[in-house]
């Protein structure tokens, strides 16, 4: 950005609101944590600041960034709030570079402070001596400190997120939440409560960040919690699973299904011990009594609710679909699907009945397979916070725990396409119906045991939190279809090489809710 009028560096505190304003808008877009990348961003300010650290080579900001954006398809303005450290120094760094402020006396260079070791010294000093960092606007950004412990280096995490993690020294992390919003993150209060009840297989939260303002109203910034020593998350160990398998029988001429249920037996135990814990946290979280997380029955608007996302989400689907071409098989499942669309409506209206659901209670919201890390002991369950587009007062609400399990069933799908995929590419194929039925007979058996073992235990521990017999099929269905379409949406605008993937799910649910079989005799596509 060029700025005509001369000042120094020094100056730069009174001049940081048209410093802001200035930033090429597009700018944040090449950053994974801004959301609305699709958006038009009409304007930028800032919201509100601190200036954390001032030296003579060096500015350090705590920044509360607005950004006034609009969809491609809407007339409606919002806005909406990041939270951004900046460090403006005039010396190139290896940090994620924001923009550049040049002047007639003056070029100074503006990063993103996320994994800058000055700003991690100075998060640590005032997490240790809890001491209270004051806002321009009278608002202030209160430390939490749980284990007085000092946290020192940083370094960037490698991270899918939409937030921001930094591995701190002490083998902790602070993940920083980038979307401004008002309230607590449910990934702090579900961490802590789940921590309380004795459930183990959660991270230890260290400490956090709370920003409050001159109303009262909180806002989560960041928490600190231990990092786990791991061998990665869940989704990479059974990509490198199924590679391993597809690479061996992809040599033999006729695959006997003896010889998958052979080479995949190994991975079943895995899923049973998965299953155990997700089932474990669920009994746990319905047994707080706490009012934000005590388990309540199911009335209709629950209901209502979920019906009403799936109709929407149906009829968005198709809505997107017209704007595509596709191949002949993609095009042949899209006409079923719609052939099915008067049956499917139909069906939806019998299941206006509170019983079908079993209780509501707190969730996990976002559940699949990359948010389960493996590690020596076991297995460890992260990002809490429920599906990040989502408004927090949403991502904080009661749900079916099935939620849950649809979230998983249909990761086990991704993750069978996403193996087999991975192969054609390698291979330089079109398509093996050798190896996708191999897949296929996979994800059929390792849902059937991820759901047979999840229900073993919650059906001794909590059986009131999930609906009984058919009623059981007929919730996990309907969570699994809603799941599907809000997939087959993104894929069709964003990756449309994987649009099969959901609609095969989709037409699975289907064929589930004609069949209304019990139990293990369900169809898990």
């Amino acid at each position: 950005m060029y700025i005509g009028k001369t000042f120094n560096f020094e100056d730069i505190p009174t001049k940081l609101k048209d410093i802001i304003k200035n930033i090429d808008k597009d700018n944040f877009k090449k950053f994974r944590w801004f959301q609305e990348k699709a958006y038009n961003i009409l304007d930028i300010f800032l919201f509100d600041y601190a200036i954390l650290s001032k030296k003579e080579a060096e500015i350090i900001i705590a920044a509360i960034i607005a950004f006034v954006v609009k969809a491609p398809t809407s007339k409606k303005e919002i806005t909406l709030l990041y939270y951004v450290p900046l460090i403006i120094t005039p010396y190139f760094r290896n940090n994620d570079l924001i923009d550049i402020i040049e002047s007639p006396n003056l070029k100074a260079f503006i990063y993103d402070g996320i994994d800058d070791i000055n700003y991690a010294k100075f998060l640590n000093k005032a997490l240790s001596e809890e001491t209270v960092i004051k806002f321009e606007s009278g608002a202030q950004l209160i430390p939490y400190n749980l284990k007085k412990d000092d946290i020192y280096n940083s370094r960037r995490l490698s991270n899918k997120s939409s937030n921001s993690l930094t591995f701190l020294q002490k083998d902790e992390i602070i993940k920083t939440y980038r979307k401004f919003v008002k309230g607590v993150n449910p990934d702090l209060e579900m961490t802590f409560e789940l921590k309380n009840a004795g459930f183990g297989n959660v991270q230890d939260i260290r400490g956090y960040f709370l920003y409050e303002d001159s109303s009262g109203d909180r806002y989560t910034v960041a928490i600190i919690v231990e990092h786990i020593k791991n061998m990665g998350d869940m989704w990479q160990y059974t990509q490198e699973y199924l590679s391993s398998v597809i690479s061996t029988l992809s040599d033999y001429e006729e695959i006997e299904e003896s010889y998958v249920e052979g080479y995949l037996s190994n991975y079943f135990e895995e899923v049973r011990e998965i299953a155990r814990i997700i089932a474990d946290m669920h009994i746990k979280l319905s047994y707080i009594d706490k009012e934000d997380f005590a388990k309540r029955n199911v009335e209709i608007s629950d209901v209502e609710e979920v019906l009403k996302s799936i109709k929407n989400n149906f009829a968005k689907l198709l809505n997107f679909i017209k704007l595509s071409t596709f191949d002949e098989q993609i095009t042949s499942m899209i006409e079923e699907i719609v052939k099915q669309q008067e049956f499917l409506m139909s069906k939806l209206e019998e299941f206006k009945d509170t019983a079908v659901f079993g209780k509501y209670i707190r969730c996990h919201g976002d559940l699949h397979l990359e948010q389960i890390l493996k590690t020596e002991e076991g297995y460890v369950i992260i990002d809490f916070e429920g599906e990040p587009t989502k408004p927090i007062e949403v991502r904080r609400k009661k749900i079916s725990p099935l939620k849950d399990v649809a979230g998983m069933v249909r990761s086990f799908s991704y993750a069978a396409y996403a193996a087999y995929f991975n192969y054609l590419n390698a291979k330089g194929k079109l398509q093996d119906e050798k190896i996708e039925k191999v897949l296929s007979v996979w994800e059929e058996a390792v849902t059937e045991t991820f759901v047979e073992n999840y229900l073993e235990l919650v059906t001794s521990e909590a059986p009131d939190i999930i609906p009984e017999g058919e009623n059981f099929d007929k919730a996990l269905a309907i969570f699994k279809l809603d799941k599907a379409l809000f997939e087959g949406i993104y894929e069709v605008n964003n990756r449309p090489s994987w649009f099969k993937i959901p609609l095969k799910g989709i037409l699975g649910c289907i064929e589930d809710l004609k069949l209304e079989k019990h139990g293990s005799e369900v169809n898990y596509g």
